[in-house]
């Protein structure tokens, strides 16, 4: 029954084969790696979506860090019936680390990265490659997002969708990761090799994309960015950010926004506002997903915080980036925040919302 189940699904997505060219010419090797960690019913879809590129000179390294489901056994027969693909076993060590071990072993002259439960339009490489071959400075392209639904309908379109190739400074790209708007997450990206391997994610952290990204940021003039939906983001019922307050993440982003804070007096002093709006919007973001019963004396993040917001009242009256619902919302939380979780909760139940 398992051997059934998992050839079922290796076959379903195998590419047909094509006729070998007459001429072969060198053409570029595109390593993506895909960190898995049980996730059986996803990787028919996840999988097949890099075997089935227009571009097809792929190396696929599937990092199974430690699955207990029928995932590495997914993982061992799509390497025995195609070539590109190629399985490390490792035990749990969590995306970064997965990711690291594909880093290592990577042979292709660009790395990408696919989460294991999202997917990629067919073209998505071929149109990253095209950017590096036209652009000889380009160190890192990407692409825009979908963002699904579990069941498919679409949550969020791209953020442009001209099909142009936009440049984006250093320093414009610092700009909107500070207003939100830049695309930190590295599935969406191509890496030029040598660089990338200049570089590994922090292992035992989450939100580990942005840290990187930042540090990357540092040794290019810019990034490439292809105006065209590429990564399709499938918002799992289970998803990290939905429905639950897990401690590691959220502290994890009060890091990231001191971090970028820092940065920003170090080497973009000329965002400061965008900094400062960051910086406070992730503190907004913390309070207003930590349950009540969590904000007690003992927990030194949330009691920053508090302390945060309610020195710089002045700043949040001031910033010209927050919409009035967030200014209030902050403003609020730095007066009597208790209060304020406590009849925010109250509404939420009464909309029937958990």
């Amino acid at each position: 029954m398992k051997n059934n189940f998992v050839e079922k699904i290796v076959e379903s997505v195998l590419p047909k084969k094509k006729k070998t060219e007459e001429t072969p010419v060198k053409r570029e090797l595109i390593t993506v790696v895909m960190p898995i960690y049980n996730v059986e019913n996803y990787l028919e879809r996840s999988v097949g979506s890099l075997l089935n590129q227009t571009y097809d000179n792929l190396e696929i390294i599937l990092v199974d860090d430690g699955s207990t489901d029928r995932s590495p056994a997914i993982c061992d027969a799509f390497a025995k019936k195609d070539k590109r693909v190629r399985v490390v076993h490792k035990p749990n060590g969590g995306s970064s680390s997965a990711r690291n071990a594909g880093i290592t072993i990577a042979k292709g002259d660009y790395i990408g990265f696919c989460d294991s439960d999202d997917y990629v339009e067919p073209d998505m490489y071929e149109n990253l490659l095209q950017i590096f071959r036209k652009y000889k400075d380009a160190k890192i392209a990407q692409v825009m997002t979908n963002i699904l639904r579990e069941d498919g309908s679409l949550e969020q379109g791209p953020y442009k969708d001209s099909g142009n190739v936009n440049y984006l400074s250093r320093d414009e790209m610092f700009k909107l990761l500070m207003l939100h708007v830049g695309d930190s997450s590295y599935c969406t990206k191509l890496i030029d090799a040598p660089y990338m391997k200049q570089f590994r994610f922090v292992e035992g952290k989450l939100n580990e994309d942005f840290e990187l990204l930042l540090r990357m940021l540092m040794g290019v003039d810019g990034i490439y960015s292809l105006e065209k939906a590429g990564y399709n983001i499938v918002l799992r019922g289970v998803s990290n950010t939905r429905g639950c307050f897990r401690t590691i993440m959220y502290n994890a982003m009060i890091e990231n926004s001191d971090t970028a804070y820092a940065l920003m007096q170090e080497s973009f002093p000329q965002f400061e506002t965008e900094a400062k709006r960051f910086w406070l919007y992730q503190r907004l973001d913390y309070l207003l997903h930590i349950p009540l019963s969590m904000m007690t004396k003992e927990n030194e993040v949330c009691n920053g915080i508090l302390k945060d917001l309610k020195a710089n009242r002045k700043a949040i009256k001031e910033n010209p980036y927050f919409t009035k619902k967030e200014r209030r919302n902050l403003l609020i939380l730095s007066r009597v925040p208790k209060l304020s979780k406590r009849v925010h909760g109250v509404i939420m139940r009464l909309k029937g919302v958990r």
